[in-house]
């Protein structure tokens, strides 16, 4: 059920009315996971995101006080699966499973059920409308009250309303067509091409018999021509020139039912449908349509055609070079986050002896932790924000495991500079309202970076003494280490190598945090054998 993963976390998190979250984002983070698909890999993205979450596994007569929507485990014919669970008041459904029956009462689920759970905090907060999204918004608005009135205004007999109808149809299966060409799976689309003996759509569809052209198969013809047929028939009504494309259809029909009969020797429930309802169009076509040649028509229709197999040939070659980046992108995220290459390139990067904690500098986190990351970062480094985002994932879910001291690389010889000032600043917030305000105001100051704006917020320094010898410390650390850039992670005495970004940053510091346990404890063990 690798396939669906996505699909389980995204429809627990809507039910949960969870949306602090980026689709593509969650979808990559779930599948460059080391272990995807489990339960790890679904516990560690929630993490990432900050999604308050929790896996237990709980008695099986607890499920009556489970949350209404949460990951399981349920049991079937090919070993344990993981599902999405919506728990109403008198039965449970399971989303995204293979198996056919989905509704079952609460006496009939626990049969199947491997009671382990992955619940999330339920938000009372109204999801509010992206504006980001509103630009879309309007214009699929837009398109849609467009073609309703396009529909309204002509006048329609229930043969041009049932060719309509087919045409769209159409459009829809040769849609399911072309994901499968393109290798996008569907749970739906599976079913359907199953539903009767000897099928396999997938085979039949990406057989070189079908390919028209080099980059042009029939289903792509069959999103093209079914895509003309309904964009004509919404713009310019049911005339005489759609007789012409009707017929010309019916060769390919033909071309089709051979190929899969005698050439793959396998059917295609999809091909089957879109042969079917290119034959009614012919039907009705014939029966409705007198053979009237109309030089105008035909060049609309001609015009309309060419703007469509343009529009197509490009969305279609976008998408997949889509297809393609992503995973090349997969393949060097899983091999970016491999454990063993990540120890190894901590392992031979830069040491650094001086590890001591200056007094009274920023400290996150637990203090008394035996993991210490020290973090050398400067308000106007561009590259900071990702690098202070990436400690406050770690500080939320593995705060008590680490202490992080956030040093600030500033010039200590101009008050007045504007990296000095907001250092200074940020100094008497965790002195004075504690760690938690000094995170806020960090992540607002990267969130925007609008000088004038973060201290109308903050107010001026007040130049203490104190905290300007700390910056000082802070900045003759860096001078005698060699540390010239920022970001930089101190990890205990070693440099987070500079071959990784900070967006792995929170996945690594899990193995490094790991890493450093399973050392503590062997130390503990030798120093008792002795």
């Amino acid at each position: 059920m690798s396939n669906v993963i996505e699909k389980i976390v995204e429809s627990v998190l809507i039910q949960n009315r969870i949306s602090n979250y980026n689709k593509k984002d969650l979808e990559l983070q779930l599948q460059i996971h080391p272990n995807y698909p489990s339960f790890q890999s679904i516990t560690d993205t929630l993490d990432y995101f900050s999604i308050d979450n929790i896996a237990v596994e709980v008695p099986i007569d607890a499920l009556e006080q489970l949350p209404k929507s949460f990951v399981s485990l349920i049991s079937t014919e090919n070993g344990e699966e993981i599902v999405s669970i919506l728990k109403n008041n008198h039965n449970i459904e399971i989303k995204h499973t293979s198996l056919k029956k989905k509704k079952f009462t609460f006496k009939e689920f626990k049969e199947i059920w491997t009671p382990k759970v992955i619940a999330v905090e339920y938000s009372s907060r109204q999801q509010l409308i992206s504006s980001k999204s509103i630009l879309k918004k309007l214009l699929l608005i837009g398109l849609c009250a467009s073609l309703l009135v396009s529909f309204f205004i002509q006048t329609w007999d229930i043969n041009q309303v049932f060719f309509l109808l087919l045409s769209v149809s159409g459009l829809i299966f040769s849609l399911f067509a072309i994901r499968e060409s393109l290798g996008i799976k569907s749970q739906v689309i599976h079913q359907f091409c199953t539903s009767i003996g000897n099928t396999a759509c997938g085979d039949v569809i990406n057989n070189n018999s079908g390919k028209l052209f080099k980059n042009f198969s029939l289903a792509d013809a069959g999103i093209v021509f079914f895509g003309m047929m309904t964009l004509y028939q919404l713009f310019y009504g049911f005339n005489t020139v759609l007789l012409i494309p009707s017929l010309m259809g019916i060769p390919f029909i033909l071309y089709s039912i051979y190929s899969q009969a005698f050439i793959i020797k396998k059917w295609c429930a999809i091909c089957i449908a879109i042969g079917s309802i290119s034959l009614g169009l012919a039907f009705i076509a014939i029966l409705n349509i007198p053979f009237d040649i109309n030089f105008q028509a035909i060049v609309s229709f001609i015009m309309m055609a060419s703007l469509v197999t343009l529009g197509y040939i490009y969305i279609k070659e976008k998408v997949t070079e889509n297809i393609s980046f992503k995973n090349e992108n997969l393949k060097l995220n899983h091999f970016k986050r491999d454990g063993q290459i990540y120890n190894h390139l901590l392992s031979i990067s830069e040491k650094i002896k001086d590890t001591t904690t200056i007094k009274n500098e920023i400290i996150l986190g637990n203090p008394n932790a035996s993991l210490k990351i020290i973090s050398l970062t400067n308000p106007m480094c561009g590259y900071c924000k990702d690098a202070f985002e990436a400690y406050t994932r770690v500080l939320k879910t593995m705060g008590d495991q680490v202490q992080i001291l956030i040093r600030l690389n500033v010039k200590t010889d101009d008050l007045d500079d504007k990296a000095t000032q907001i250092a200074l600043i940020l100094l008497e917030i965790y002195q004075n309202k504690g760690a938690n305000d000094f995170i806020i105001a960090y992540n607002k100051w990267f969130s925007d970076r609008t000088h004038s704006k973060w201290i109308k917020e903050y107010g001026t320094p007040k130049n203490n003494q104190e905290h300007i010898d700390i910056l000082k410390k802070q900045v003759d650390w860096a001078d005698k280490n060699s540390l010239y850039y920022t970001p930089a992670s101190l990890i205990n005495d070693t440099l987070y190598p500079k071959k990784y970004s900070y967006s792995e940053f929170f996945h690594f510091m899990g193995i490094t945090i790991e890493n450093h346990t399973e050392e503590v404890l062997n130390s503990k063990e030798e120093l008792t054998e002795i």
